[in-house]
């Protein structure tokens, strides 16, 4: 019996996980509402019991300092999430206490709701941008430790840089064939980089990643919320502020509204009450 292989995209925004099926094509699996993705967002109660997407999600407006998303941004950083201060905070990971929880900690947790999709995981292959940093990829594997993808004495957890994945996903598509030098654009949720890569048959050999680890959706989810404070401000007088993690969930809806409509009007309910009408276009929000 051949052994069981999962990949699994642990995205800043959203993740999933996927098998080959009985054909040898790859299939993403559902979760029990049979959502195929789940957003990248851990909820931890005060008896530190945790919720992990859509769930976590729906406790936004309730406990917005238990909800953490956009955790692959801080995979790099000598950092910890403060639920007493509800933002990620600079501090070495053997100085915390229990309220503060590392980047691996709670993408662990991420991973553990993907793990039970399936049974009987024998190797798991992890997807991590091409310009993740050394400290990234250890954090990453050390989440699959804690969310027991991997034991410690094994090795049943690789990593795969993202525009391979994305070669070795088109390559093998039906009717394609990949030879020479292949120019792979990643716009993801946290990210935007470019790799140029060599492919020979099945070897992909990547020659150069470029691209910013700071610059993606979750960025234009922030220019909308900027450009709906400001209007806000003009109305009421008051700023909104652009780290809740509520005004940019709905900056995130007003983004995928604007991708089918030329315009969209919202009210915003901020500090000083709710905003009167507030228009957006597609025009003002590509500018």
């Amino acid at each position: 019996m051949s052994n069981k292989i999962v990949g699994i995209d642990l995205g800043t925004t959203f993740s999933a996980i996927a098998v080959l099926d009985s054909i040898g094509n790859p299939e993403i699996l559902p979760d029990l509402k049979n959502n195929r993705i789940t957003p990248s967002a851990v909820y931890l109660s005060p008896n530190n019991e945790s919720k992990v997407g859509s769930e976590a999600l729906s406790a936004v407006k309730a406990e917005p300092n238990r909800v953490i998303t956009e955790i692959k941004r801080h995979m790099r950083d000598e950092v910890v999430y403060s639920i007493k201060e509800g933002k990620w905070i600079e501090k070495s990971f053997s100085d915390k206490n229990e309220n503060e929880f590392t980047p691996a900690q709670l993408s662990s947790k991420i991973l553990e709701k993907l793990k039970g999709f399936d049974e009987n995981i024998d190797k798991a292959v992890i997807t991590v941008p091409a310009m993740f940093a050394a400290r990234a990829r250890e954090a990453t594997i050390d989440a699959a430790k804690i969310a027991g993808l991997s034991g410690y004495e094994s090795d049943v957890v690789e990593l795969i840089n993202e525009p391979t994945a994305a070669i070795f996903h088109y390559a093998n598509l039906p009717g394609v064939s990949v030879s020479g030098k292949v120019m792979v654009v990643d716009l993801g949720g946290g990210t935007f980089d470019v790799t140029i890569a060599e492919v020979s048959g099945k070897k992909v050999e990547v020659i150069h990643s470029e691209g910013n680890p700071s610059l993606g959706g979750k960025d234009f989810d922030r220019a909308l919320l900027e450009f709906m404070s400001e209007q806000y401000k003009d109305q009421l007088g008051a700023e909104l502020s652009i780290e809740d993690v509520e005004y940019i969930l709905q900056a995130e809806e007003l983004k995928k509204i604007l991708s089918t409509r030329e315009n969209h009007a919202i009210i915003i309910d901020g500090p000083n009450g709710p905003s009167k009408r507030i228009e957006i276009s597609r025009s003002k929000f590509n500018e």
